[in-house]
């Protein structure tokens, strides 16, 4: 076998392998007489095929099929020796390796050749001991302690009855008639159902309902109560059987038949203990303990909010150069019915992805990341618990099942594979770098995350 290597250019090489018939031959012997061992062609008992037959008949797939397979171990098996580090995949060199003429009676050479791209050399900026990012210090407010607080009253409160005033917060049951004007229509659409007064999106309305109560009427277009769209409201406004395509308008007269409401669990040692949390014994104890876990809840976000700065600052002034138009072309060979139209405005987005990857992956190896399956199933672990636990399920078999479902999934192993690897890069640089701590109340902060987000999603 002969390999030469052909550098274009510093991001561009081409490997031309050549392969004798010495790299093939025995290969294509053996798979030959396992063929004539199984064949069972008309006029020719099982196994007595005569070779020449089986060579003229699947000599040319068969060799096909070795010489591919030849190329391809031979080529990665040099690529892993060189470590070169490449991007995508090699790409067949379509001026050489266009037409092959495959001669299974004459061995003879074959030459394949491949065009790389090469990842560059980097030194990346932005993550030295010098360099000072923003990190936030929400302040938090006493009244989203209080909100936590109302919260915590509310979910593990109990739902009673009302009859006075409605609420915001409260639930009402409304048996509702199609309107024909101002009147109930004759024969027209009789429905029921239960809402909660917040998920209103019809503010009027919303606003009429907070001076009523049991047994009051009210006028609503059963399509704008909620901002859900016509599917949900047929389902559940309107309960319209699946097939039924009467005709319905959108207003409708409603009577309030049930009004309830939760009412908050009392400030009392068994609610203290509802929070696992032995320092929790009165009301002063359990409003610190919101207040940490706010705290650290803002922390947390702050952080990622620094990282999101230190990885924007690393993409826009780590521009280095890439094999771009290795990479177009990568793009257009490797995905089926991408036109050269698509790859052309989706480019700059996947160079900027590309300038990340690379940079996090060059700290990841510098930094010694390692991440085993015990990190996997950590990482799966946790974000199925806390899943499972917004819904208030803590079936640990469940859990653990899906745990293991995930582990077998190639694509959700490759994702949190990277989610991993970036969180441990970013913590390794926010260690590194320095921090200018900067005072900011928790509303202006909340805006600050807004407006990043948007832009990110912009992007």
């Amino acid at each position: 076998m002969q390999i030469v290597r052909k550098d274009i250019d510093p991001l561009n090489l081409s490997i031309e392998l050549t392969l004798e018939p010495s790299d093939y031959s025995p290969k294509f012997e053996s798979e030959l007489k396992k063929y004539k061992n199984q064949a069972q062609l008309k006029g020719f008992r099982k196994g007595m095929t005569p070779m020449s037959v089986v060579k003229k008949m699947y000599g040319k797939s068969i060799l096909s099929d070795v010489l591919n397979q030849a190329v391809q171990d031979k080529l990665f098996g040099y690529l892993d020796e060189q470590k070169l580090n490449y991007l995508g995949q090699p790409l067949p060199n379509r001026e050489i390796n266009t037409i092959i003429n495959l001669n299974v009676n004459d061995y003879q050479d074959y030459k394949f050749a491949f065009d790389l791209g090469l990842a560059p050399e980097l030194e990346i900026k932005g993550v030295n001991a010098s360099d000072e990012y923003t990190f936030y210090d929400v302040v938090i407010p006493e009244s989203i302690v209080e909100e936590e607080l109302n919260a915590a009253r509310r979910r593990f409160g109990k739902r009673v009855e009302a009859d006075d005033t409605i609420q915001n917060m409260d639930m009402i049951k409304i048996e509702a008639d199609e309107l024909d004007g101002d009147t109930v229509k004759e024969g027209g659409w009789k429905t029921d159902f239960s809402i909660l007064v917040d998920v209103i999106k019809d503010e009027e309305v919303k606003k009429d309902l907070q001076a009523k109560k049991i047994g009051d009427a009210f006028v609503f277009d059963i399509q704008k109560l909620e901002d859900k769209g016509e599917t949900y409201t047929d389902k559940y406004l309107l309960k319209r059987p699946e097939g039924n395509d009467q005709e319905i308008g959108a207003r409708f007269q409603g009577k309030i038949v049930e009004v309830s409401r939760v009412e908050p669990a009392e400030l009392n040692e068994e609610f203290f203990s509802t929070f696992g949390d032995e320092s929790i014994t009165d009301e002063a104890s359990l409003r610190a303990f919101f207040h940490k876990d706010l705290k650290a809840y803002y922390d947390q976000q702050s952080l990622q909010f620094m990282y999101r700065e230190i990885m924007d600052f690393m993409v826009a002034e780590n521009n280095f150069a890439l094999p771009e138009d290795f990479l177009r072309r990568y793009l257009l060979e490797t995905n089926e019915n991408v036109t050269e139209e698509q790859v052309n405005m989706e480019f700059e987005p996947f160079i900027k992805n590309m300038r990340w990857s690379l940079q996090k992956n060059h700290l990841a190896q510098n930094y010694d990341i390692k991440i085993d399956e015990e990190d996997l199933k950590r990482h799966f672990t946790n974000t199925v618990f806390s899943y499972m636990r917004s819904y208030g399920n803590m079936d640990y078999s469940f859990i653990n099942q899906t745990v293991e479902r995930l582990m077998k999934d190639k694509d959700q192993v490759n994702k949190a594979y990277e989610e991993i690897l970036a969180d441990r890069v970013f913590m390794r640089i926010g260690d590194t770098v320095k921090r200018n701590n900067v005072s900011i109340t928790q509303e202006d902060f909340v805006e600050k995350v807004k407006a990043l987000n948007e832009r990110v999603n912009n992007l």
